[in-house]
């Protein structure tokens, strides 16, 4: 049998990339273009969210005309290579060591506390640093439930963290009845 490099073989001949032995269950193979590539996590995701209550709200924020960070304690629904932190803020971070892109979801029912009809903002920040394209705008009267969604791509690497902020037209308190952030990625 004469000596063949594997990176010679043409499709037909190709089998299982290296390492499929040990590889993970959920991970997935993915190719440099040189011949060789890794095993990663197929996909990565956290789910966060306060728990919904329009009669108490379990979470009251005071705006003002700049951005703040919303600081609620986030409940986790389900998580594979993130973690919520709670110190120095209410974020989620990215604890997986492949870098990845995802898509980041959030969702907020909340009312202005009283007062006149404001315009209330929000946005996705990622390591202190906003996430072009993601500032959404809603006129928010006083005593009167609305949503608001939030949507952006990224791409994250290990340690990186995201927030959400909040900043009104002029000062005001909004009672939030829920919310959610989901972030749906994989390795690139």
């Amino acid at each position: 049998m004469a000596n063949v490099n594997h990176s010679t073989l043409t499709d037909p001949y190709l089998h299982e990339p290296k390492g499929i032995g040990s590889a993970g269950t959920g991970t997935v193979y993915v190719a440099d273009g040189a011949g060789s590539g890794t095993w990663l996590e197929k996909t990565r995701f956290i789910g966060a969210y306060i728990a919904f209550d329009s009669v108490t709200p379990a979470y009251q924020h005071s705006c003002t005309t700049s951005d703040t960070i919303l600081d609620p304690s986030f409940s986790i629904a389900d998580s594979n290579g993130f973690s919520g932190e709670a110190i120095p803020n209410a974020r989620l971070k990215y604890t997986g060591t492949e870098n990845i892109n995802v898509q980041i979801i959030f969702t907020i029912s909340a009312k202005q506390v009283s007062g006149g009809d404001k315009d209330i903002e929000w946005s996705l920040w990622k390591n202190g640093v906003e996430l072009g394209g993601s500032r959404v705008v809603r006129t928010t009267p006083s005593g009167s439930w609305g949503s608001s969604s939030v949507y952006s791509f990224t791409e994250l690497v290990t340690n990186d963290y995201l927030e959400v902020k909040v900043k009104a037209e002029a000062n005001c308190t909004i009672d939030v009845a829920s919310a959610f952030m989901s972030i749906m990625g994989s390795a690139h």
